[in-house]
């Protein structure tokens, strides 16, 4: 890409630079056309590196930073330079740019610097386009071959563009060669690059860029072929014109007739004889005799402007020196027509190329590529029922026929062993589904064998020291120390009151935010330090966690004496004790539960008896029991319709409650959490339902989630045992358990029978 934006800008720079005849195409061919051609260098390095694979990637980033640094150096210098040279209609070129020859050294290098950089890009490039044509196969060579000889062909015109400059080739000559051999050049790279197998394209592309391609080849060469000859009969015209002068200036016509001349001077007595431009003959710059033509016309800047630009050659008449002018602006004029002729042309072919496209190219070449090309790639995904339409009867044709008969060759062979490996694979699937079931049952069976065993040890070594813990919980309970204190004096009988009912009293439910309850405590943590306590902040941490928010101006006359004081603080000290023997004995009775469920699953031995309970009390002793381990920001919602007892074992129904909710806390998001608990009841049975909103269960591991030991928890966070315990448990209840779950949305049903 990098390469065509150069090429399209060095074109655009000429056909701008030989469109107007003005000086400010100077600018153009220093700041737009020379950095155009050394960028166009840089390309074609990078160019010559990627083709037909990029084999030397570091040497390549090494030489491009190098051409790189070259052009920006040359791209500076050749502007620097800009300013000490004269702006001139370059009579060669026939344009205007700087002056093309002095000599001054570093103004000379100015305008030889671009030209300079770009043979050390081209030799660079032919350097590595060497070294490729020597390694690689014979098949590629071909390629790398032309592209070569098309680098040696540019390089040959940057080193006669060189001497141009330098004032050691005419330039007449050299423009002519350069246009032709360069637009052959630039399209024998152009195809080269479209023909390598790592770029990839479509065949239409390289079919249309083909086609643009010769076609711009074939005007370009005819526009410059017209061009010239344009000139040469122009430069006949003129010729036979002067004649004309001649002869009536020596027929002693004074003022003769003319039909293109501008001016006819005589040389010798330095006036005019004919002057349609009406200046005076001092402005008239005069080029030296002997550089003024005698046999053709060679263009001249007679005044200082665009319009002093004429076609100037001398005669004799007379004896006497003559010399004829021709406005060039005229000339240019003229050539418009075939200008604007080949523009036409080349629009023209363009429409016809790309209206001729589809009847042609297209249709006979590209769409039948692309069927047998789509037909490829099914064939590729596995859809061997394709068929590809046959829409020519050349070569592409029967290349598809053949394609064709391919696939329905293989397409025969690939159902007959279909249907054998089907009939295998079922023959297989059958044996290994006996084998797994088979398998499943002897794993099952070996796991609860060995579960049964492990939990009957477990469970009598967890139970001693449990039966220990509880004994000691309650003989500490029954202990003095948590005696309410006792006094014979009327003081002390009414401060031990106001202590208990301060501390043991019904307390309402705290509804204080963090921020508020933090408040509430330093408040306390101040009025004990004003009490002149030791560690008030450890009683206002106590207090806290007793529920106890604030003192009360009813209870402030207990601190009023010290043996108050005192009583206060044994009475926080037997509640705390009290607290904290609570929660043992609460942890006692749950690692009971659990002990017991474990025993319940692998060991079916004989039960308590059944008794009526009410299925509400367990829900709520659940709720309540667990509710510090629930996730802060999850709402539970119960909603009881009436008072639902059934008949059965409640303390293996607690177990089914505490694993439902439970899991359903764990699905919960952490914040907007929502979980809601229905009981209702029929006249034989009772429903229960626990919801939640969480990511809910995957439709494949819906079917699994009542299997023993399967788990979608991580690694160390569940057993696998929680739910077909629940389900055991309600089919012992002679009950039903299902589940439904959907993003968002999860419910356990459960049906229990009333037995009433």
């Amino acid at each position: 890409m990098t390469f065509l934006g150069c090429l399209f800008l060095w074109s655009l720079t000429w056909a701008i630079c030989n469109s107007f005849l003005s000086p400010w195409t100077a600018y153009v061919f220093v700041f737009l056309k020379n950095p155009a051609v050394v960028f166009l260098g840089n390309s074609l390095i990078a160019t010559a590196f990627h083709f037909q694979g990029d084999n030397f990637p570091r040497q390549r980033e090494i030489v491009g930073r190098i051409s790189l640094a070259l052009t920006l150096f040359a791209i500076l210098g050749n502007g620097v330079g800009f300013f000490f040279r004269e702006i001139k209609f370059e009579t060669k070129m026939e344009f205007y740019v700087p002056e093309q020859s002095s000599s001054h050294f570093w103004v000379q290098m100015s305008i030889i610097i671009i030209a300079l950089t770009l043979c050390i890009q081209l030799i660079a490039t032919l350097t590595v386009l060497t070294i490729k044509l020597i390694h690689s196969s014979r098949s590629i060579r071909i390629k790398i071959r032309n592209f070569l000889f098309a680098i040696l062909a540019i390089f040959s015109l940057a080193v006669a563009d060189m001497l141009v400059d330098l004032g050691y080739i005419e330039k007449s000559t050299y423009l002519f060669i350069l246009t032709n051999v360069t637009i052959i050049a630039v399209t024998v790279i152009i195809l080269s690059s479209l023909n390598q197998e790592n770029i990839p394209s479509t065949v239409g592309f390289k079919v249309m860029t083909f086609n643009i391609t010769l076609m711009y080849l074939t005007l370009s060469v005819i526009a410059n072929i017209l061009f010239n000859r344009y000139k040469i009969d122009f430069q006949t015209d003129m010729n036979r014109e002067k004649e004309i002068v001649r002869s009536q200036i020596e027929r002693n016509n004074f003022y003769p007739i003319i039909y293109q001349s501008d001016l006819v001077i005589d040389l010798e007595a330095k006036r005019f004889r004919i002057n349609k431009l009406q200046k005076p003959y001092s402005d008239l710059k005069i080029p030296a005799m002997d550089s003024i033509p005698f046999y053709e016309f060679r263009i001249f800047q007679l005044y200082p402007n665009p319009d002093g630009i004429f076609w100037v050659s001398s005669f004799y008449a007379n004896n006497t020196s003559f010399m004829t002018a021709i406005s060039y602006r005229d000339y240019r004029k003229n050539i418009e027509p075939i200008v604007i002729w080949l523009i036409i042309t080349l629009l023209i072919s363009l429409m016809l190329v790309f209206l001729l496209y589809p009847l042609l190219h297209k249709k006979n070449i590209v769409e039948p590529l692309n069927l047998l090309l789509d037909g490829i790639r099914k064939m590729q995904k596995g859809d061997l029922d394709v068929r590809v339409e046959v829409l020519t009867q050349d070569e592409i044709g029967q290349i598809t026929s053949s394609f064709n008969q391919m696939i329905y060759r293989v397409k025969t062979s690939h159902d007959d062993l279909e249907q054998k490996i089907q009939m295998r694979t079922v023959e297989l699937h059958d044996k290994l589904k006996e084998l797994k079931e088979t398998q499943s049952q002897l794993v099952l069976a070996e796991r609860m064998s060995t579960l049964g065993k492990i939990a009957a040890s477990v469970a009598h070594e967890i139970n001693n020291p449990l039966a220990a813990i509880k004994a000691s919980a309650s003989f500490l309970r029954s202990e003095t120390v948590l005696s309410p204190p006792s006094s014979e004096k009327a003081q002390d009988a009414t401060n031990i009151r106001i202590a208990n009912e301060l501390i043991f009293g019904n307390k309402p439910k705290s509804n204080l935010e963090g921020g508020k309850k933090i408040k509430k405590k330093r408040e306390m943590e101040r009025f004990f330090e004003s009490l002149d306590y030791l560690d008030p902040a450890g009683l206002a941490d106590t207090c806290s966690d007793l529920g106890i928010e604030s003192i009360e101006e009813e209870h402030k006359s207990l601190f009023q004496t010290e043996a108050g004081k005192e009583i206060f603080v044994r009475t926080l000290e037997r509640a705390q004790v009290m607290f904290h023997l609570s929660i043992i004995e609460t942890a006692v009775k749950r690692a009971s539960k659990i002990v017991f469920a474990l025993k319940h699953y692998s060991y079916a031995g004989p039960k308590e008896n059944k008794t009526v309970f009410s299925l509400m009390e367990g829900i709520d002793a659940v709720i309540v029991m667990y509710s510090a381990t629930w996730k802060q920001g999850i709402e539970i919602e119960t909603e009881y319709s009436d008072e639902t007892t059934v008949l059965g074992y409640p303390d293996e129904l607690v177990q089914v409650w505490t694993n439902l909710i439970y899991n359903a806390v764990q699905a919960c998001p952490p914040h907007n959490g929502k979980i809601k608990i229905q009981v209702s009841r029929t006249d034989r049975d009772a429903f229960v339902s626990i919801r939640d909103n969480g990511n809910g269960i995957s439709q494949e591991n819906l079917d699994l989630i009542f299997e023993p030991f399967f788990t979608t928890k991580e690694l160390g966070m569940g057993t696998g045992l929680g739910l077909p315990i629940v389900k055991k448990i309600i089919e012992n209840h002679e009950g039903e358990i299902s589940v439904e779950s959907q993003p968002g949305d999860t419910i356990f049903r459960i049906r229990l029978p009333l037995h009433l």
